[in-house]
C-alpha cells in the first residue's frame, strides 16, 4: 500500500542548490549515547561516555551534551575525557547494535522520499524538491521523520532544512538537540554573514588559519572575498570554498547505489593494556583481519594495498603500507601479510593499538585470480559464503577460530 505521507519524487533538471531545493538533515542527537540510555532507561540522565576505558586507555567514540560541556569530543583520549569529566560513566562500544537501529532509520527514511543519502552511521540528506508548499511543507514531513524514529527506537533526531545540503546541515546543528531550524534561501546570507568559517561543514582549523591570515573570519567575509586571491592561495578548492560561503553548493543528493564506492576499509582496536607477547598480537591481528574480510565479502569489494597501522604506549604511531600482487578479500593472505607487518614495524616493543586496512577498493564484479599463499588449501575460499551466512543469521560467535575462542 502505498505511503500517503510519502514526498512525492524531485522533478528532473536542477537538483540540489537552487532556488527551487528543498534538502532536510537528519542527525541523531548523540547517537550512540541515545541508544545506550534507549536500551537501559536506568542511563537516563546519566552523562555517558561510549568508547575507552576507565582507566584511561583507548579514546571517546561519543559522549552526551553534557560531558561535552566540560570539553570532552570524540577521538579523545580515555584519560583526557576521565580527568576532565570524572563523573562519567564509561560504556563499551557496541558498533552491531549501532548499525541494525541506523538501518531501520535508512528504511523510515527511505520511505518518506526516494532521494536519501546517508552520509554516516547517524545522519543522512534527503531531497524534498518536489513538495508543494515550500519550505514550511517540509516542516511537517521533518515532524513526521522525528515522531516516526522516536516512536520505533525511543531516539531523539534533530532536522535541518535548507536549500543546499551545506545549509541543511548548519541547520541542523542549530537545531540541536532534539529540534528543527529552517534556514529558506532568502535567509542564508542573514545566518550566514556573521557565523566564523569553521562553522561550515568542509572548513576544518588548518583551512581557518589559512583563511585568517587573508583577515578572512567569518563567512561573510569570504563571500565578498576576491575569488582570484581565494584561488590562488587555496587552488581548485579556493572555488568550493566560495560557493560554500555564499550558499551555492550544488552537489545534489545521492541515492544510496549512487553513492560513491569507499576507497579504503579497515579495523583497528586499542587494547586495555598494552600487549607484547607474539600470541597476544597474533590473536589480535586474526580477530582484525577476519572482521575486515568479512566487511569486504559482505559489500563486495576486493583491495591490493594492504595498510598497517601501530602505535605505540607513548603515542608514537606507525602507517605503512604494502602493495600485493593480487586483489583479495580473503582472511588467510591479509592475516599472514598483515602477522608479517607488524611484527617487523612493532620491532618487539608493547603495543597499544593495532589497525588493519585494505586500501585501493574494486568491486568483485567476477571471480578474479586470488592471492593464494597456500594452494593446498584453495578450497577454504570456497566455504567463506557458507560461513559469512551462518554468522549472519546465529551470530559472530557460532563460528570463531579455535584461538580467539
Amino acid at each position: 500500500m502505498a505511503d500517503r505521507n510519502r514526498v512525492p519524487p524531485a522533478g528532473r533538471g536542477k537538483v540540489g542548490g537552487t532556488e527551487s531545493s528543498i534538502i532536510l538533515h537528519v542527525d541523531m542527537d548523540s547517537f550512540f549515547c541515545s541508544v545506550e540510555r534507549a536500551l537501559d532507561p536506568r542511563l537516563r540522565g546519566k552523562p555517558l561516555i561510549v568508547g575507552g576505558f576507565p582507566e584511561g586507555r583507548g579514546v571517546v567514540v561519543a559522549c552526551t551534551y553534557e560531558v561535552r560541556k566540560k570539553g570532552v569530543h570524540a577521538g579523545m583520549p580515555a584519560g583526557r575525557a576521565r580527568s576532565l569529566c570524572p563523573e562519567a560513566l564509561f560504556l563499551p562500544s557496541r558498533p552491531k547494535v549501532y548499525t541494525q537501529i541506523s538501518s531501520g532509520i535508512l528504511e523510515i527514511l527511505s520511505r518518506t522520499t526516494d532521494r536519501v543519502e546517508p552520509t554516516s552511521v547517524d545522519e543522512a540528506f534527503l531531497d524534498v524538491s518536489g513538495l508543494a508548499g515550500g519550505f514550511s511543507a517540509a516542516v511537517p514531513v521533518a515532524q513526521r521523520v522525528r515522531r516516526r524514529i522516536r516512536e520505533r527506537y525511543g531516539l531523539p533526531a534533530s532536522v535541518g532544512i535548507g536549500p543546499t545540503k551545506a545549509i541543511a546541515k548548519l541547520a541542523s546543528r542549530r537545531a540541536k538537540p532534539d529540534g528543527i531550524e529552517v534556514i529558506p534561501g532568502e535567509r542564508v546570507r542573514e545566518a550566514l554573514d556573521s557565523l566564523p568559517v569553521t562553522a561550515m561543514g568542509g572548513i576544518g582549523e588548518k583551512t581557518a588559519a589559512s583563511l585568517g591570515a587573508l583577515g578572512i573570519r567569518t563567512l561573510g567575509e569570504l563571500a565578498r572575498a576576491d575569488e582570484l586571491v581565494v584561488r590562488r592561495f587555496f587552488g581548485k578548492n579556493g572555488l568550493l570554498l566560495l560557493r560554500l560561503a555564499r550558499g551555492e553548493d550544488v552537489s545534489p543528493v545521492l541515492s544510496w547505489d549512487a553513492v560513491p564506492d569507499p576507497k579504503s576499509m579497515s579495523n583497528e582496536r586499542t587494547f586495555p593494556r598494552n600487549i607484547q607477547d607474539r600470541e597476544s598480537i597474533e590473536s589480535a591481528v586474526l580477530h582484525l583481519t577476519e572482521k575486515l574480510a568479512r566487511r569486504l565479502r559482505k559489500e563486495g569489494f576486493r583491495g591490493n594495498t594492504l595498510v598497517i597501522k601501530v602505535r605505540f604506549p607513548d603515542f608514537r604511531t606507525r602507517i605503512r603500507s604494502r602493495v600485493l600482487p593480487r586483489f583479495t578479500d580473503d582472511e588467510k593472505t591479509l592475516y599472514s601479510l598483515a602477522r608479517e607487518g607488524v611484527f617487523r614495524y612493532a620491532e618487539g616493543k608493547p603495543l597499544r593499538l593495532i589497525g588493519i586496512g585494505l586500501a585501493n577498493l574494486v568491486r568483485t564484479i567476477e571471480r578474479e585470480e586470488e592471492l593464494e599463499l597456500d594452494h593446498s588449501r584453495s578450497h577454504y575460499r570456497d566455504s567463506l559464503p557458507v560461513f559469512d551466512a551462518i554468522r549472519d543469521r546465529f551470530g559472530e560467535r557460532m563460528i570463531r577460530k579455535a584461538r580467539l575462542l
